[in-house]
């Protein structure tokens, strides 16, 4: 099957199939202008990330009580998107970044610095620099990454992008699934960039698809899940807009952000290369890390956007 008629498909078995009369477009076909065509791709610059438009729907979200792994913090609730809106195809992406550093909009500088840095303090003696490129960007704080979005807007000329809210991040993330992982209820090497196994502790793993053992993979490296978004369980964790809300059932109920939870610290999604199959799961939630907090080579970001 191709990658369009996946996605299309995808949506039909979700009941998210737009309207009649408004064809699902192969994600490989960009458009300059934005779209509300669920499964459309637009780009708005040169530097700007490639988004993907999703349909208007609902979802259950988070996590149902007997399924493995799950954390109390998970209770599921359901979730209203009155109107399509757009993801990043990708996270962010280093190259990307450095235009916004090229621009003097983001401080690479600053980022590199932390990344080179040890949560003592003192400088990594053994570096290791995973790739740039079209990896994800990774060592920016929520802060950072809030002043790439605002550079994003400025180079788009308009307001509506925005950190992918937590909502946004899962109803993308399960692409109409409601299994622990988009492919099933099982972890899988060929699907995504993780670490060992549970109880097994920190650490790559290769296996299947996946061969980077310490390391991410260039974005894209995995198949897309029903939606064309790529990487969006593994390779790196990403932050979100939202506080962090422990009790799942005090969340918004329309997508938009947790902005009177626990705003010290942030909330993550995804998993990264190093970490277990328990924090892959679609429903998964982590909210430990400061808005400040730099130099995790682990941690990333996407985009959303508003539209119409």
């Amino acid at each position: 099957m191709s990658n369009s008629s996946w996605i299309v498909a995808g949506f039909a078995a979700a009941g998210l199939v737009a309207a009649a009369g408004c064809a699902i477009v192969p994600t490989g076909t960009a458009q300059a202008a934005p779209t509300t065509t669920p499964g459309q791709a637009f780009k708005e610059c040169a530097d700007c990330p490639e988004m993907i438009v999703l349909p208007a729907g609902s979802f259950v979200m988070g996590s149902p009580e007997g399924e493995e792994m799950r954390d109390p913090d998970e209770a599921q609730h359901k979730v209203s998107f009155p109107k399509p809106f757009a993801v990043g195809k990708f996270a962010v992406t280093w190259d990307q970044w450095m235009a916004c550093v090229s621009d003097g909009a983001c401080d690479g500088m600053g980022v590199e610095a932390a990344l080179r840095t040890g949560l003592d303090g003192k400088p990594i003696a053994k570096y290791v620099d995973h790739g740039r490129g079209t990896r994800p960007v990774v060592g920016a704080s929520w802060y950072d990454a809030k002043r790439f979005v605002g550079w994003l807007n400025a180079k788009a000329g308009t307001d509506a992008y925005h950190l992918v809210t937590e909502a946004e991040w899962e109803y993308a993330a399960r692409a109409g699934t409601t299994t622990a992982f988009p492919w099933g209820d099982h972890p899988d090497h060929n699907y995504a960039n993780f670490g060992k196994g549970e109880g097994e502790g920190l650490g790559g793993k290769v296996e299947g698809r996946d061969v980077w053992l310490d390391g991410t993979s260039p974005s894209g490296s995995f198949p897309p899940n029903k939606f064309g978004l790529y990487d969006m369980h593994g390779n790196t964790y990403e932050w979100t807009e939202d506080c962090y809300q422990k009790d799942a059932l005090l969340l918004p109920t329309d997508g938009s952000a947790v902005h009177d939870g626990n705003c010290n610290v942030r909330v993550m999604r995804s998993t990264s290369f190093t970490s277990n199959p328990k924090t892959l799961r679609s429903g998964n939630r982590a909210g430990q890390y400061s808005p400040a907090t730099r130099g995790r080579n682990y941690l990333s970001f996407r985009v959303a956007r508003t539209l119409g």
